[in-house]
C-alpha cells in the first residue's frame, strides 16, 4: 500500500547502500553548487563553493559523469549569448555568420577548443583582407539633400561627359589594383567621357604601391584624351604626393580643396560645347524606371 503512494520505497528494497556515499556528495555538491545561484544567492554561491574546493575536494572523486556534466553545464550556460549573435548579424551579416561558425567548430573540436577559435580568427581575417581589397568605390550624382551620393544606390543618372569617382578606403598595395580597374572601367563605359573627378577625402592614407597606381592611372587617362583632378585630398596624402613630386604631375590647377570648387570649375570646360539637357551632378536626375 505505501509502494502505491510512495515509489520510491520499490526502488530503496533495490538500492546498493555501499553507493550512499557518492550519492550524498554528489547531491550535496548539485545542492551547494547550482541551486544557490539559480536563487540568485551570488555571495552565499561563491562561498558555499569555496567550502566545497576547501574541505571536500576529497570526496569529489566519487561524483558520477553525468553530475559532473551537469554542473559544467550550468557553469558554462551563460556563456552562450544568443542576443549577441543577433546583435552581430545585424550590424554585418558576415560577423553575424562568423560568430555561428566559430561557436560550432568549438564544440565540433572539443576538448580541442583552440582548434575553433583559430577558425574564428582565420575567418575574420579573410573578411578584413577582402574588404581591404575591394573597398567600395561609388560614382557620385546630385540627390534630393543637395549633395552627392552613390549613382547605383540611390538610382542616379550619371553625367555623360563627367565623372565623380569617390574611393572608400586608404589607397595602398592591396587596393591600387582595384582602383585601377575600376577607372579603366568608366573609361570603357563611358564614350563621351571627358573629366574624371576623384573625390579622395575618404583616401586615408598612401604607401608607395598606392602612389605608384595613381601614377600609371594619371598617365592613362591622359593619353586616353581625357583630363583627371583630384579634390579633398588630406595633408597625410598630399605630403606623400609631395614628397615623390606626383603633385607637379597632376598640377596645381587640376587640384581642389572642396567637390563644389572642382563641379564649378570643371563643368565650364566640360560642358561648353556638349548637349545636354540636365547635368546628373547640378540636377537631380533619377533613372526613368524610378520616376514617379
Amino acid at each position: 500500500m505505501l509502494k502505491r503512494f510512495f515509489p520510491f520505497m520499490g526502488w530503496l528494497e533495490q538500492y546498493r547502500f555501499e553507493s550512499l556515499k557518492a550519492d550524498a556528495v554528489s547531491g550535496l555538491t548539485v545542492a551547494l553548487v547550482l541551486i544557490p545561484q539559480s536563487m540568485a544567492y551570488a555571495q552565499l554561491a561563491g562561498l558555499a563553493v569555496g567550502l566545497v574546493l576547501l574541505f571536500l575536494t576529497p570526496l569529489l572523486y566519487y561524483l558520477p559523469q553525468s553530475v559532473l556534466a551537469a554542473i559544467i553545464i550550468m557553469a558554462v550556460i551563460d556563456l552562450i549569448n544568443i542576443s549577441g549573435f543577433v546583435h552581430a548579424w545585424r550590424a554585418q551579416w558576415y560577423d553575424g555568420a562568423i560568430s555561428v561558425i566559430a561557436f560550432v567548430c568549438t564544440l565540433a573540436f572539443a576538448p580541442h577548443l583552440d582548434k575553433g577559435i583559430l577558425v574564428g580568427v582565420v575567418l575574420s581575417l579573410t573578411v578584413f583582407l577582402y574588404k581591404s581589397m575591394r573597398p567600395h568605390v561609388a560614382s557620385l550624382s546630385l540627390y534630393e539633400d543637395e549633395a552627392l551620393h552613390d549613382s547605383v544606390t540611390f538610382c542616379l543618372n550619371e553625367c555623360r561627359f563627367m565623372e565623380v569617382v569617390r574611393f572608400d578606403g586608404p589607397l595602398f598595395f592591396a587596393s591600387a589594383t582595384y582602383l585601377e580597374e575600376q577607372i579603366d572601367a568608366h573609361l570603357s563605359k563611358k564614350k563621351e567621357l571627358k573629366h574624371i573627378i576623384v573625390l579622395a577625402n575618404s583616401i586615408s592614407d598612401m604607401d608607395a604601391t598606392g602612389e605608384e597606381a595613381l601614377s600609371l592611372i594619371i598617365d592613362r587617362v591622359r593619353s586616353a584624351g581625357l583630363d583627371i583632378s583630384f579634390c579633398g585630398i588630406n595633408r597625410f596624402v598630399l605630403a606623400v604626393l609631395n614628397r615623390t613630386h606626383l603633385l607637379a604631375k597632376i598640377g596645381e590647377d587640376h587640384l581642389y580643396p572642396t567637390i563644389d570648387k572642382a563641379l564649378k570649375e570643371v563643368h565650364k570646360k566640360t560642358h561648353s560645347d556638349a548637349e545636354e539637357e540636365l547635368c546628373p551632378l547640378t540636377t537631380v536626375c533619377r533613372l526613368p524606371e524610378m520616376k514617379p
